[in-house]
């Protein structure tokens, strides 16, 4: 079977692959570039993002707040394409966008869909041959170029950009294919871990606070360190934590979790001593009432009971039996109640990898291969992780437009 030639192949139908495609065909002649997506359709995991509402970008997004060995892949590639430019791009592709809090950008649509509906319109416009539902087998060097094989045949190219995501999202069809074709060209990986994702713990009242919200702050600390610190709603779940400032943590566990513990601050607004004061006044004014008066208005019901238990104070006895150090022990805890972290709820939840392709092996100016010339990598298969709230959709627009880009003008001699 003879096989089809193309300028630029892409691998992976995704944010990051979407936009490599259209970058590289923005540069050259109609049908010169390829774009092969595993899935039936392109932004499977896309259209599920944000609650299917698709939080494209932040308008906050700076390359220094990215993980991974060498943010610096940021820096270059926000240089191409940063995120007031990604919203005027998809203005120019009939996407409106809307700012909501923390500098969240969406679409005015309210869909994730609207945002890979214009980007296949436009792939088509650009006369990108796009190859659905076609799983790539095997990809290696050849001579100047690439042979890719898939199930449908055989793909000549002279230059190919693999943007096949990590391994979170399996149910979308992210399993890590990408891995494997990366190390059979000689690249090596930062271990691949899921992130942004439920963290399990080993508090023993995890179970009777299932479903309980309240806003505050955790921290996560290695022995008396402290490694990373977010604010908002947090969420407990039947066995640990969960919510947004959880899901940015868990960025930061790396290969050994149980390593790490988390301090949970149900008043970052106050003081420890401010704290104490409040009891305090609650004290003088509510001495004949029962003790959960002295955190009703302050705290979730349910989350009462397990502090007083765990300041040592009776459920059952009035405030003004309440001892001086019963009240010194429970303004610490509302300030900082540590658990043990246990792991994750793994890549099955994972929205994020954290790990990848090393960036060592990457020109960050460009995104190409140091090993092999003429190989682009684009989007979560790189050692580069974000945020929650648009920051790693932005990486991947980035990334793609960049590795797009610089595909379709090397020069390949």
């Amino acid at each position: 079977m003879k096989a089809e030639g193309y300028r630029v192949a892409v691998i992976g139908g995704g944010a990051a692959g979407m936009m490599a495609a259209l970058s590289a065909a923005r540069l050259l002649p109609e049908g010169k570039v390829v774009l092969l997506e595993k899935n039936p359709g392109l932004g499977r995991k896309l259209n599920a993002t944000g609650n299917g509402r698709c939080n494209f970008s932040n308008r906050y997004c700076r390359w220094q707040d990215y993980g991974g060995k060498d943010p610096s892949l940021v820096r270059s590639a926000f240089e191409h394409l940063n995120p007031a430019e990604t919203t005027a791009l998809f203005e120019e592709l009939g996407i409106l966008s809307r700012e909501e809090s923390d500098g969240r950008l969406y679409p005015y649509s309210e869909q994730a869909t609207s945002v890979t509906e214009a980007l296949h319109e436009e792939l088509k416009a650009k006369g990108v041959s796009l190859r659905l539902g076609t799983e790539v087998i095997s990809v290696s060097k050849q001579g100047n170029g690439f042979h890719i094989e898939s199930g449908e045949g055989f793909i000549e190219a002279d230059v190919l950009i693999i943007a096949t995501g990590g391994k979170a999202g399996h149910r979308f069809g992210s399993t890590g294919d990408g891995y494997g074709f990366a190390k059979g060209f000689g690249h090596t990986l930062e271990r691949p871990l899921p992130a942004l994702v439920r963290i399990v713990t080993e508090d023993t009242f995890a179970g009777r606070l299932k479903g309980v919200r309240a806003k505050g702050s955790v921290s996560l600390a290695k022995g008396h360190e402290i490694i990373a610190a977010e604010e908002g709603e947090i969420q407990f779940t039947e066995d640990g934590l969960s919510g947004i400032c959880v899901f940015d943590l868990s960025r930061y566990l790396g290969e050994e979790p149980a390593a790490y513990h988390i301090r949970i601050d149900l008043f970052p607004e106050y003081s420890a001593d401010r704290v104490l004061e409040l009891l305090k006044a609650r004290k003088r004014k509510m001495a004949e009432r029962p003790a959960e008066n002295l955190l009703k208005g302050m705290l979730n019901d349910k989350l009462v009971p397990l502090y007083l238990l765990l300041s040592h104070i009776p459920g059952e006895a009035l405030i003004h039996q309440v001892e001086e150090e019963q009240l010194l022990c429970l303004s610490g805890l509302l300030k900082c109640r540590e658990v043990a972290v246990k792991g994750t709820k793994g890549w099955v939840e994972a929205q994020v990898t954290v790990g990848g392709v090393k960036s060592e092996e990457i020109r960050s100016d460009t995104l190409e291969s140091k090993l092999v010339p003429g190989l682009f990598f684009a989007g979560e298969i790189l050692d580069i992780d974000g945020k929650c709230g648009g920051w790693n959709l932005q990486w991947a627009w980035s990334s793609g437009w960049t590795a797009g880009l610089h595909a379709a003008s090397i020069d390949i001699g």
